[in-house]
């Protein structure tokens, strides 16, 4: 039996749709278990592999790293569904606003898509749900909390040329458009960006897509901070890194995990912290 197992490990995921007939084919509750087991180890091994590939090649690509994530929850998960949303999105915002300069109004022409047409919005009734941290669960939803909301906001921003990157508030996730050297005439469109933050500027600005893509300023981050009690320091202010934004959503889930007693979970989550330089860390959920 051991060898029969090893040699499936040895294949990787390309055998689970084999074993997923089986299962379902088995009438042996104790042999389903197994296979049961068989498939969610492989995927999961296929998975941690996946996210060191992700890290290990400079995190580049947000929206991987999303359903990435996704995929914690959700292994069988498809990326079509996601990936045609953003390109929807992006498609509709880059017909509004080809002609458009400036930076304020593109980020109205963008709001008004997401939240009004689209009709996103933050989750505020079930804030600390595992599923809030999972990019294709707010493309079906259209709900979700602040950093995944961020995520989808900044990713299809980016394919627009948009100077956009998340900023690890505590407490809270949010949005900064960074000064552009050269504003071009025309918005991008035919390729993914995945913009570099050393290629802009100072910060602008500040989005807030929880709240609909609420544009504010520094001073209201000084007040936030004071209101909060927590010290202002440099990072609250700035963009962060896709490494760092990954991080803060692997604290929340496993946050989250913990708050409806998914141990399990919790344990496969930590094993992605691990990946990514987070060895024995438990945080606490700031979304």
């Amino acid at each position: 039996m051991r060898t029969a197992e090893n040699r499936l490990y040895s294949e990787g995921t390309e055998v689970v749709s084999y074993l997923e007939d089986c299962w379902s084919a088995e009438t042996d509750p104790a042999i389903s278990s197994r296979i049961e087991e068989v498939i969610h180890n492989l995927q999961q091994n296929e998975l941690q592999h996946e996210f060191m590939v992700w890290k290990d090649t400079g995190g580049a690509d947000l929206l991987e790293a999303c359903i990435l994530v996704s995929r914690i929850q959700y292994p069988g998960m498809s990326s079509d569904s996601v990936t045609r949303f953003v390109d929807k999105i992006r498609l509709d915002a880059w017909m509004a606003m080809y002609s458009t300069q400036n930076p304020l109004d593109k980020v109205h022409i963008l709001n008004h898509i997401l939240f009004e047409r689209h009709g996103l919005t933050g989750n505020s009734d079930n804030y600390h749900a595992p599923d809030n941290s999972f990019i294709f669960r707010l493309v079906e939803s259209k709900t979700s909390n602040p950093i995944t909301m961020c995520n989808l906001y900044s990713i299809i921003a980016q394919r627009l040329g948009m100077p956009v990157f998340g900023v690890n508030l505590p407490q809270h996730f949010v949005l900064a458009w960074c000064e552009e050297e050269v504003i071009s005439k025309a918005v991008p469109y035919n390729s993914d960006l995945f913009l570099d933050r050393k290629s802009f500027g100072k910060v602008l600005f500040y989005i807030n897509p929880f709240s609909k893509g609420q544009v504010f300023l520094k001073k209201n981050i000084d007040e936030f901070l004071e209101a909060i009690k927590v010290k202002p320091r440099q990072e609250f202010f700035e963009p962060c890194s896709n490494v760092e934004i990954v991080r803060r959503m692997l604290r929340n889930l496993h946050f989250s995990y913990g708050e409806i007693q998914n141990t399990q979970k919790r344990i496969e989550v930590e094993n992605y912290m691990r990946i990514l330089g987070m060895e024995g860390e438990v945080g606490e959920d700031e979304n």
